[in-house]
């Protein structure tokens, strides 16, 4: 599954919580583990004379120790391949744009929020910028959970072919954790034109029939694949809210798995794409799905 794993700590809890989840996936998939801090330079205070390189110094000692005590978890863990790399500049760039790319990693994983998590009503949280910018699979964790305690593993679709790969990694996630796999599409009867609204009964009908074909169809691709714990759910609303809010309580969700970007990724831009809602509302951890 995921050979390289990186996982941003800056000593906050969530931090803590993405530091021992990301152990726990490395020990599981025989990863190498790359353990980063970003000294956020935009946060130094800017002055003149010794003072600042006095200053600077104890950013780095501070930021050196968080490392090494990250690194020395992850060993006394059993892992041997555990590397760290402290960084200075903008850790919404840094770490998923640079990182990521430098150290071929293919998940990245990060906590649910930060020390400056105010700061996402003006420039965006660390997290979700990862989310956003960063070209591998996200892991947003949100509870305390041992990654290797996943048991009930949902996953949205809408037919795209963004969706079928969060699919694909849900059955391998599924058979590697040997949890239960829901499948799960909530069609958006919003959308729909008031212009056709005569023809609306017509088309909600074919729409309902052709969702129940797609989830049909990924059932059985995930029961050839080795599973045996398969359901589906088809609900209509929207999908913003019912996917993290709803089906991940209904259904005692511990791990969701959604796509980047979906059919619909154009209204991201206007009321958020389905991945960003629910590493904002999901009470569980998700994996945020990238194209391959």
């Amino acid at each position: 599954m995921y050979k390289h794993i990186l996982v941003a700590v800056d000593g906050s809890e969530p931090s803590d919580q993405a530091l021992m989840k990301a152990i726990d996936l490395a020990k599981t998939y025989n990863a190498a583990l790359l353990i980063n801090h970003v000294i956020d330079a935009r946060s130094f205070p800017v002055m003149a004379g010794p003072h600042q390189q006095e200053l600077w110094g104890q950013y780095n000692k501070t930021a050196e120790e968080l490392l090494e005590k990250s690194k020395r978890k992850a060993e006394a863990a059993g892992l041997e391949q555990v590397l760290t790399v402290l960084r200075n500049g903008n850790p919404r760039f840094e770490i998923p744009e640079e990182m990521t790319k430098e150290y071929d990693v293919d998940l990245l994983i990060v906590g649910e929020s930060g020390r400056n998590a105010a700061e996402r009503m003006i420039i965006g949280s660390i997290t979700e910028a990862c989310m956003r910018r960063s070209p591998t699979d996200v892991l947003t964790v949100k509870n305390e959970t041992s990654a290797t305690l996943y048991r009930n593993i949902l996953v949205a679709v809408d037919g795209s072919e963004q969706s079928e790969q969060a699919l694909a990694t849900a059955v391998k996630l599924a058979n590697i954790h040997e949890a239960t796999l829901t499948i799960a599409h909530v069609s958006e009867w919003g959308t729909f034109a008031k212009d056709i609204a005569f023809y609306q009964q017509t088309y909600a009908a074919e729409v309902q029939k052709d969702s129940e074909n797609m989830l049909k169809k990924y059932k059985e691709q995930a029961e050839d694949q080795g599973m045996t714990n398969v359901q589906t759910i088809l609900r209509s609303g929207n999908p913003r809210l019912e996917i993290p809010r709803v089906l991940t309580v209904e259904n005692d969700i511990d791990l969701l798995i959604t796509a980047e970007t979906g059919q619909h990724a154009v209204s991201r831009f206007f009321t958020g794409s389905v991945a960003e809602s629910s590493v904002r509302r999901s009470p569980c951890d998700v994996i945020t799905v990238k194209k391959e």
